[in-house]
Parts: C-alpha cells; structure tokens; sequence
C-alpha cells in the first residue's frame, strides 16, 4: 500500500512535469528530496537523508579542551558496568579502565569489555546522529613515553574498529588520539594511582549540529 501510494505521487509528479512547457516543476523525484518533501514521499530513507546527517568537524581546539573533571552522571546503566560517564554543556564522556577491555601490554578487546563497549554504543544512539567521537587512549609513566605512547594509540584504534564494525557507528564519525602518559588522573608513584591512568575514554559530541 505504501509503495503503491509513493508510485502514485511520483506518476502525478512526472504527468505535472511533462505538462508544464517551462519546466518550472523541480525536485521530482526522491533522491531530490528536501526534508519537507521527503515527508510528502512518505520515504523513511528519504528523511533520514534529506535531514542531512553531515558530520560537522568541530576542530582540534574543542578536543584540546575537554574538562576531564566535567560532572558525573549517575547513570545506572553505566554504573553497572563499571563505565564512568560524565558530561557537559555539549559533549558525554565515557571512561574505562583499561583492566575492562585488555589483557596487560595488549591491545585486543577482552569479551567482557565488548559488554561494556555496547553499554556505550546504546547511550551514542540515543544522542544526535551527526556528533563527533573521538576515543583517548590513555597509559601511564612506566615504560618509555613512546611505546606508552604507541600501546595507547593501538588500544584507541581497538575501540573505535569494534565500535564501528560491531557497534554500528558510523566511520566518519570517529577519531582517535593517543595521550600516552601525558593527561594523567592520578598519580604515577602508586599502584593505583597508575590504573586510574591507565584507561580510554570515549568522547561524544552531544551538542546539535
């Protein structure tokens, strides 16, 4: 019935065409559409096309400045899976411990943190399909700062492949950024002030494009 009734819009669209010497009728078609006609097409991927889900670069200065100390959301979801989520005016961030998702000095994702990264995935769906996300990967000062460096670049990749080819995030929206041991939460001279650096964190662009 749906289709029969897009067949018939199209029809009256081509008779009107033909009909019109100037050719002053335009946009006739779905792959033409505008959001407004995308509706009167009744075309679900038309819609989603038509309202133009461009992703917008919005800079190395906003990624420079993210507050790592923004607010924490009491998330019980979140919570539940031992992911911190916090947030601000335009952008969540969720941040893992990387004893989570790897297996000491690897860069393979664990089958207990694929749990944790699909926790993510849902929230991301849930907020603008056009934002931004960039994946930090963070390490702490034992080892030398480039392969500090290198692991938490390899680890950062390890998420963002998952969440593209298994969580379904589109490609262009993703970016990494390997900190290495440069952005540290906690002190190095404890054993536990190094596992809270050693961690990645999920950054999602919230504000609307």
């Amino acid at each position: 019935m749906k289709k029969n009734a897009i067949l018939m819009l199209l029809g009256v669209g081509i008779l009107t065409s033909c009909n019109d010497p100037k050719g002053s009728v335009e946009n006739d078609s779905l792959s033409d559409a505008t959001a407004d006609t995308a509706v009167v097409y009744e075309d679900e991927m038309g819609r989603v096309e038509a309202d133009g889900a461009e992703i917008i670069d919005v800079g190395e200065d906003f990624w420079a400045n993210i507050n790592w100390d923004a607010p924490v959301v009491e998330n019980e979801k979140m919570k539940a899976t031992d992911v911190e989520m916090r947030s601000d005016t335009e952008y969540n961030i969720y941040t893992m411990d990387d004893r989570l998702l790897f297996d000491t000095d690897k860069a393979q994702i664990r089958t207990a943190g694929e749990e944790k990264l699909q926790e993510i995935v849902n929230e991301i769906k849930n907020l603008p399909p056009n934002g931004q996300i960039r994946i930090f990967g963070h390490a702490d000062a034992r080892a030398s700062n480039e392969y500090n460096k290198e692991l938490s670049a390899e680890r950062a990749n390890a998420v963002k492949d998952w969440l593209q080819n298994k969580g379904g995030i589109d490609g262009q929206r993703l970016s990494i950024e390997a900190m290495g041991e440069t952005a540290p939460r906690a002190t190095n001279e404890t054993a536990r002030g190094r596992q809270l650096n050693r961690r990645v964190a999920v950054v999602v662009v919230t504000r609307e494009q």
